[in-house]
């Protein structure tokens, strides 16, 4: 990373007034820089910089050396980070899929006018009671089923979030902080809260594991206000709402989340083959 050598451990308000100027002259902004993320320039050998790119680096703490020995491990990076937006990706479509299965299931039983008191419920008995008074035997079914696709989403998409995390402290390990640890240890409190709790206690761990990935975020950016409106929704439930709205309040979270997901993939894309056209172009230079 450009700033790990002098600055990698401040934020951007903590950084001299020479860091500052140093890290502007890269490329770098507040938000590029409080995000971990960098500037084209980061990207380029020494050579392809620009003399004020050049001045800025050194001023980072880099020389020509260190540079390009940063730049010999993009390669390693470039994985990591294809695992990263692969799961983030992948776990919003878990995400938008658990909400969806929700709508459905909630459109189903009102349809059927399941009476609340039934629906508080986790005795498979008093559901399979009410099923044969009301002639209704496949809500049964449907039920399970519905159970089923709930784990099932619910576990993929907080454990895709978790190795999410976890691969971001290994990218970020020279500059690794306890604030970085909320979100992968938010997938895993999602997890475990899909597997072994029900009820009440499910949506006290949803609100636990919410929590955490939006006190990870670093800006107001798109994953902070899906985090946002999913921690409102939970907190909603938790406070003894139940309005349909909130499950589409929900779904829309989870768009947010693969729309900011596909972006990440676009961005990572679009860098990578400027990377590559730039080394295809510097060989050839050099063969001519």
């Amino acid at each position: 990373s450009c700033q790990t050598m002098k600055y990698g451990h401040s934020y951007w308000d903590e950084l001299p007034d020479e860091g500052k100027k140093a890290a502007s002259k890269l490329g770098y902004t507040k938000e590029l820089w409080d995000a971990d993320k960098v500037p084209e320039s980061c990207n380029k050998y020494w050579e392809d910089l620009d003399e004020k790119q050049q001045e800025g680096a050194k001023e980072m703490g880099h020389d020509q050396k260190s540079w390009n020995n940063a730049q010999a491990t993009w390669k390693n990076n470039t994985y990591l980070l294809c695992l990263s937006h692969l799961c983030f990706v992948l776990g919003s479509i878990f995400y938008l899929r658990l909400a969806m299965v929700s709508i459905q299931w909630d459109q189903y039983i009102r349809a059927h006018r399941v009476p609340l008191n039934v629906l508080a419920e986790d005795d498979d008995d008093i559901w399979e009671e009410w099923s044969h008074e009301h002639d209704r035997a496949d809500i049964l079914e449907y039920r399970e089923d519905y159970w089923v696709q709930y784990e099932r989403n619910n576990v993929l998409g907080a454990f895709s979030y978790a190795v999410m995390g976890f691969v971001e402290l290994l990218l970020n390990r020279s500059s690794c902080t306890l604030h970085k640890l909320l979100l992968p240890l938010g997938g895993l409190i999602g997890m475990a809260n899909a597997l072994h709790y029900v009820g009440s206690m499910m949506k006290y761990g949803s609100a636990v594991s919410l929590t955490f990935y939006l006190l990870s975020c670093t800006n107001l950016d798109l994953f902070f206000a899906g985090s946002a409106i999913e921690c409102l929704v939970c907190y909603a439930y938790l406070a003894g709402f139940d309005e349909v709205w909130l499950l589409y309040l929900d779904l829309l979270a989870c768009l947010i989340w693969l729309y900011c997901a596909l972006v990440g993939v676009a961005v990572q894309f679009n860098f990578s083959i400027k990377r590559i056209l730039g080394r295809h172009q510097k060989s050839v230079k050099h063969k001519y």
